[in-house]
């Protein structure tokens, strides 16, 4: 994605996090408390803004090589006569989908950096990455699901753009999940993607490494791998 143009792709990849920046942090920076951490707005919104970025980031790859040739038929053939198991191929969807958005990320964190100070340390830098990788895999296999089973666009923007809308007010990245009532609270908090997050600013904000908030989104990564392998070779026997 980044190759094909690379003029437009550097100016995006310059707004992209830019327009980020703005209508998270300095939209949202008088919001009264966090919730659960004792921290500013700029330390709470620095992890979150890169997660909305590289979330968004791989959308491009996943509607381009699971939906767009897909539905018109310009990689079904090739993808029949692979060598390589169905599994395998998602696997490397997946693993294109991170890097690219491992790209975002990366400048993001720079401009994120030269306008607000970087908060984490050494340590806390490596952690953050590991929930990078954790949150931008199961991400792009949620997003590969829904890009197999929509055969409409319609269907599919309707779709991502429910998801992006819980992706800003329902996985605890810009708005903490303390504000709603408890039933939505509890319900929010048993979803893998929600985990992942919480697992992160735990981690960041008060030194508390969560194993099950951990493992769990790494197990459901794993398993919406097995069951995108098996619909895409469904789609392929139509």
């Amino acid at each position: 994605m980044l190759g094909n143009n690379l003029t437009s792709s550097l100016v995006i990849l310059f707004l992209f996090p830019l327009t980020v920046f703005i209508f998270t942090n300095l939209a949202l920076r008088k919001i009264p408390s966090i919730g659960l951490y004792d921290i500013s707005f700029d330390i709470w919104i620095y992890p979150s803004m890169i997660f909305l970025v590289t979330g968004l980031a791989i959308l491009p790859s996943i509607f381009r090589d699971l939906f767009d040739l897909r539905v018109h038929k310009k990689v079904l053939s090739y993808l029949s006569l692979s060598p390589y198991s169905k599994i395998y191929m998602i696997f490397s969807f997946s693993i294109v989908a991170l890097v690219e958005s491992l790209i975002f990320g990366l400048f993001s964190a720079i401009l994120f950096s030269v306008i607000l100070p970087y908060p984490f340390g050494i340590i806390q830098t490596f952690g953050f990455i590991l929930y990078f990788c954790i949150y931008t895999f199961l991400l792009a296999n949620i997003f590969i699901t829904v890009s197999i089973i929509s055969d409409k666009l319609s269907t599919l923007f309707i779709s991502l753009f429910g998801f992006i809308f819980f992706m800003f007010f329902g996985s605890s990245l810009i708005i903490s999940l303390n504000f709603y009532p408890p039933t939505i609270k509890s319900i929010l908090s048993l979803l893998p993607l929600v985990m992942c997050i919480k697992s992160m600013q735990s981690y960041l904000f008060s030194g508390f490494f969560n194993w099950a908030f951990t493992i769990i989104p790494i197990l459901s990564s794993f398993f919406l791998l097995f069951i995108n392998s098996i619909l895409i070779k469904n789609k392929l026997k139509q």
